[in-house]
């Protein structure tokens, strides 16, 4: 067995899965569409700045997270909006999935800094 063809394999299951049609579809809609386009890229980019702040050990911001919140739900209402973050939320799942598939698997030995 050769590894990195069952890594080419597990790609082109992938890109083939309906997950991944269903996000590619949805993201096509919304390229369709640049308002709700820029809406879900700006929601997008406080929300991952929010998440390095809470990494980096720094307190929940309240007046960020409520902002966050008012962004999605004109997301929510936002049909193409909507389908995309939905969609892309169904295939990272799907993505997190084969990563911890792919972890658990060759854990052995990979503790190096964990517990002790």
């Amino acid at each position: 067995m050769n590894v990195h063809d069952k890594a080419h394999d597990l790609g082109r299951a992938l890109r083939n899965s309906e997950e991944y049609r269903a996000f590619l579809a949805a993201k096509q809609n919304l390229d369709r569409d640049e308002p709700s386009k820029k809406m879900v890229q700006d929601f997008f980019k406080k929300k991952l700045a929010a998440e390095y702040d809470l990494m980096a050990g720094n307190p929940e911001d309240k007046a960020k997270s409520e902002q966050l919140q008012h962004m999605y739900e004109l997301i929510v209402n936002n049909p193409k909006a909507r389908d995309f973050i939905h969609a892309h939320m169904r295939f990272q799942q799907i993505a997190a999935d084969v990563y911890k598939i792919i972890g658990d698997s060759v854990a052995e030995g990979m503790d190096l800094f964990g517990k002790e």
